[in-house]
């Protein structure tokens, strides 16, 4: 039996606190995708795409 590990994040868009498990802490960046979505506009602005998350 696995234990689930969360670890506390901070949305760099908002700066809300948030949780996520430890196993994805890596690639959860923000805390939702309106979070998300506001990050891909200002970055798509500046003339760069993100990458594929495929």
């Amino acid at each position: 039996m696995s234990t689930m590990v969360y670890v506390t994040k901070i949305c760099p868009v908002c700066g809300k606190e948030f949780f996520v498990l430890k196993d994805a802490e890596e690639k959860a960046i923000y805390c939702t995708l309106a979070c998300l979505a506001t990050a891909q506009e200002k970055f798509e602005r500046r003339g760069r795409s993100f990458p594929s998350f495929s």
